[in-house]
């Protein structure tokens, strides 16, 4: 396991997400009023996650169910950390980040057996 580009794609996971999350919640400010839209909030995660995990197992070329399983438990750690810091202030739904482990997993093995 390379720790330094494992931090690296989980910090790219972080950022796409909030990036992402920043631009949703803007346009809808802004731009509609369609609350219709607002599904869009519970996709954002599991497709940032599979493009991560496609990444960081197609630059590791080894191992996708392990390096999409990395990214998965990184992601589970900074969410149970978000809910032991802001113990009421976050409400969380648990299983549907574990819903996510397969796509995560997914993600990996497809990027490690897709051909450059």
């Amino acid at each position: 396991m390379k720790i330094g580009v494992l931090l690296k794609y989980s910090l790219y996971l972080l950022l796409i997400i909030l990036i992402t999350f920043l631009i949703l919640t803007t346009y809808l400010y802004f731009f509609s009023n369609k609350p219709s839209i607002e599904i869009a909030y519970y996709f954002i995660v599991p497709i940032c996650m599979f493009i991560i995990s496609f990444l960081y197992s197609r630059n590791i070329h080894e191992r996708g169910l392990v390096r999409g399983l990395e990214i998965w438990i990184i992601y589970m750690g900074i969410i149970l950390l978000l809910k032991l810091v802001f113990q009421f202030a976050f409400e969380s739904n648990i299983l549907q980040h574990i819903i996510y482990l397969p796509i995560s997993i997914l993600g990996g093995v497809i990027g490690v057996n897709i051909k450059k």
